[in-house]
C-alpha cells in the first residue's frame, strides 16, 4: 500500500508543469521589445515603423488578426520600395502591437 501510494505520488509531482519563467526576472527570459504596462498589470509590446514617433506627422495603428503578430505588418514590411519612400517622405509612424 506504501509503496502504490509512493509510485501515485511521484507520478502527481512528474506531471506537474514547471513554474513560469516571468521576462525579466531572475533565471527568466531576456524582455527584447518595447513595452507598456497597462492599468490591469498586463506589458503589451509594440514594434514602430519609419520615421520616429516624435517627429511623425502622421500616426498609423496596424491592428493584425489572429494568425500574426506586430513584426507582421503589411503596410511597414510587404510595400515596394517605393512606397516605403513615400511612407518616409510623408513622416508616417507605423505602430503594430501584440
Amino acid at each position: 500500500m506504501v509503496v502504490i501510494l509512493g509510485l501515485v505520488a511521484w507520478a502527481y509531482q512528474a506531471i506537474q508543469p514547471p513554474a513560469p519563467r516571468i521576462c525579466g526576472s531572475p533565471g527568466g527570459p531576456p524582455i527584447t521589445a518595447p513595452r507598456i504596462m497597462l492599468r490591469d498589470g498586463r506589458h503589451l509590446a509594440y514594434k514602430e515603423h519609419g520615421v520616429p514617433r516624435d517627429k511623425a506627422k502622421h500616426k498609423f495603428i496596424y491592428v493584425h488578426g489572429f494568425d500574426s503578430c506586430r513584426h507582421h505588418a503589411i503596410v511597414a514590411t510587404e510595400l515596394s520600395p517605393v512606397c516605403l519612400a513615400l511612407l518616409f517622405l510623408l513622416h508616417v509612424c507605423h505602430l503594430s502591437f501584440s
